[in-house]
């Protein structure tokens, strides 16, 4: 696939992520997650700010909630709802508990209001994250045996979860009982090789198709909802690290980026690691539920 792929900012995020499109202000928002920082693009006037949370960090994602004016954090020990006008935050979720060496990672919402949540090892060494399913606060465990618990992304008729297990370099999908939304079932989707990198971010596109992040893969790609490789894009960054749609017509692909990690070398390769780029890939997404509070 050819779309020319521009930089929006050179923001320079050490760890960017999380990406979610606010449609009524024409705007965007993302995360840098080690300095706690929450990063805003006006697409209208162009402008870019930037505001540092009072959570631990690092962050581990942001999601829109049922409230215009309230977000979902994730955070090093738990997931608090913030005032997007005071930055003011509030305790949401904490199925963890404080257990030790975890720490909260990527979150989305599924097509029926439910956030879910992943946690990592602190060191990204040992599977013990978890996979977490909250509805208005109350949490219920998914599954569990993750290093790095990244995504998930959901189907257009909210059936299947997409769910990265970004050390293992596998996503795997779940399927979600119609009537209580219960996921069961889980089936390896793809596997990537070493280099390919790791799958980091998902969303999914308007046909259905699922859009992959490749962290240490310099590229983003395609995939059927059978999980075949339709097509990639490569993207001027040594690590990338999510993705989600947004524009009038839902049809800009917006890609965050990251530097952590790399060496000095690696740095001057890839100069605009770390920066928000943007494409058109010419399939559209689809508008994003919002959580349940």
């Amino acid at each position: 696939m050819t779309a020319p792929v521009e930089i929006v900012t050179p923001c320079g995020n050490r760890l960017g992520e999380a990406p979610v499109w606010i449609a009524e202000q024409n705007a965007l928002l993302w995360i840098d997650l080690p300095t706690g920082t929450v990063w805003r693009y006006d697409a209208g006037a162009g402008s870019v700010t930037s505001s540092v949370l009072d959570v631990p960090a690092p962050l581990g994602a942001i999601a829109r909630t049922e409230d215009d004016s309230t977000l979902i954090v994730t955070h090093r020990h738990g997931i608090a709802r913030f005032d997007i006008t005071t930055l003011a935050t509030a305790a949401f979720a904490d199925p963890e508990q404080g257990r030790d060496g975890v720490m909260y990672n990527d979150a989305k919402c599924d097509r029926t209001g439910r956030l879910w949540a992943g946690t990592s090892h602190v060191t990204e060494a040992d599977p013990r994250g978890c996979l977490w399913i909250i509805d208005r606060g109350s949490a219920r465990l998914a599954d569990a045996g993750f290093a790095i618990a990244n995504g998930p992304a959901f189907s257009p008729d909210g059936l299947t979860a997409y769910f990265s297990d970004s050390a293992a370099r596998k996503v795997f999908t779940y399927t979600m009982n119609a009537t209580d939304g219960a996921p069961h079932s889980r089936h390896l989707f793809c596997t990537f090789s070493e280099s390919d990198g790791m799958p980091d971010g998902l969303t999914v596109d308007a046909e259905g198709c699922v859009w992959i992040a490749h962290w240490a893969g310099q590229r983003i790609s395609r995939w059927s909802a059978g999980g075949r490789k339709l097509d990639e894009i490569a993207i001027p960054s040594h690590h990338v690290t999510s993705l989600c749609f947004g524009g009038a017509d839902l049809g800009d692909l917006y890609v965050t980026s990251a530097w952590d990690g790399l060496d000095a070398d690696a740095r001057k390769d890839t100069p605009a690691s770390g920066h928000l780029f943007r494409l058109r890939p010419g399939t559209p997404g689809i508008a994003e539920p919002r959580v349940r509070v």
